[in-house]
């Protein structure tokens, strides 16, 4: 598979993680400024070429540059801002500072080829190669930035080794550009390698906050999208227990069981709203998680639309069942900090309602009221 379909197997998710994980190569970028430098210093001390300080400073810039943009994508990792701000926006960062790294190598490299000091040849080859390396294996993940990066450092010397048109130096030549293209399979490799792990390291995220049968968020799902609310937002819980389910389990089986849980599922989805997270805690236990309900008609609006929904009749094996659902509540001005008080109280008065109902009456509702973010 080719790089240029780059496009077709890269979901948003997982290019957000590959240039996230640019943010820890500092070691590499360390030990590669202060080859770069050192290098370029030795040789000009040598050759007194003064294009090699310019190139020295433009590789110690990269470097201090890229340095500092990674201490910033660690941080804003810890806040969790990396998931709100544009991708685009580091890796153009982290593009600019590699390619001022590797044009200061491909100018210091260059420059000691045109010199008749096998020695100096010899160093220029090590750079070439160490940072060549590198870009490989740092950012391979990017394989647009390390393409243009192996090609601004590897290409002037390849050049300018070639241009002394004997036979030792045509052979060194030869062998930059077996090298160079070698570099570019091992992008496209690393890349794709990349890839495919955070594509399945994301996909087995997600698998982990999803019910296996309904689809909906299970309790891990229902942490994640309570952590996302905002803490000035209202917040609603609603903890439902279904009515019947037991018999319909009795009488049909567990598969027409299951097929009655997706049901509900899929009932419980259409009656919230979109930005509501349902949960299938377990069983036949389900709780709607919802911001931005500030007003009590609105949450008692919601519960009678869960309890209604899930009176209507379910078709099943060519009949229609009856189940109902008993539905408590609980709401909070402000994001509470601990979940689990207002899914006990949502549960508490789920509870109260099962127990204190005859048979046969219609499920009811109960609200707490938590003020403030307690």
């Amino acid at each position: 598979m080719s790089i240029g379909r780059k496009n077709r197997i890269e979901s948003i998710a997982v290019r957000n993680a590959l240039v996230a994980d640019l943010a820890y190569s500092t070691v590499p970028t360390s030990i590669m400024g202060c080859t770069i430098v050192g290098i370029a210093v030795f040789a000009y001390v040598s050759t007194e070429l003064v294009i090699l300080l310019p190139a020295a400073a433009c590789g110690a810039l990269g470097a201090i540059g890229k340095l500092g943009l990674m201490q910033c994508q660690r941080k804003f990792a810890k806040r969790n801002d990396l998931q709100t701000s544009e991708p685009m926006d580091w890796e153009l960062w982290h593009a600019a500072l590699t390619m001022l790294m590797a044009v200061s190598v491909g100018i210091i490299a260059a420059s000691i080829f045109f010199q008749d000091d096998v020695k100096l040849q010899m160093l220029a080859t090590g750079l070439m190669f160490g940072y060549c390396s590198g870009v490989v294996s740092r950012l391979g993940i990017r394989p647009k930035i390390a393409m243009a990066a192996l090609i601004s450092s590897a290409g002037p010397t390849l050049i300018s080794a070639s241009l002394w048109c004997d036979s030792p130096h045509l052979i060194l030549a030869a062998i930059f550009l077996m090298f160079l293209l070698g570099g570019f399979e091992s992008v496209r490799h690393v890349y794709q390698t990349a890839v495919r792990h955070f594509s399945m390291r994301l996909e087995m995220a997600m698998l982990a906050q999803k019910d296996p049968l309904t689809g909906l968020a299970n309790r891990i799902g229902l942490r994640t999208a309570f952590q996302a609310i905002s803490p000035d937002d209202a917040v609603a819980v609603f903890c439902l227990d279904l009515d019947g389910f037991k018999l319909v389990n009795d009488r049909y089986g567990h598969a027409m069981g299951d097929a009655l849980l997706k049901l509900v599922a899929e009932r419980l989805v259409a009656a919230t709203r979109p930005d509501a997270t349902t949960v299938r805690m377990g069983g036949d236990e389900f709780v709607v998680l919802q911001p931005g309900m500030h007003r009590h008609s609105e949450v008692e609006g919601l519960a009678r639309g869960i309890t209604t929904c899930l009176q209507e009749p379910f078709r099943l094996v060519g009949e229609d069942v009856r189940i109902g659902a008993s539905v408590g509540h609980a709401v909070s001005a402000l994001k509470p900090t601990d979940l689990d008080g207002l899914l006990m109280r949502a549960d508490e008065a789920s509870y109260r309602i099962k127990s204190s109902r005859k048979p046969g009456m219609p499920s009811r509702r109960s609200l707490y009221v938590i003020q403030g973010g307690a």
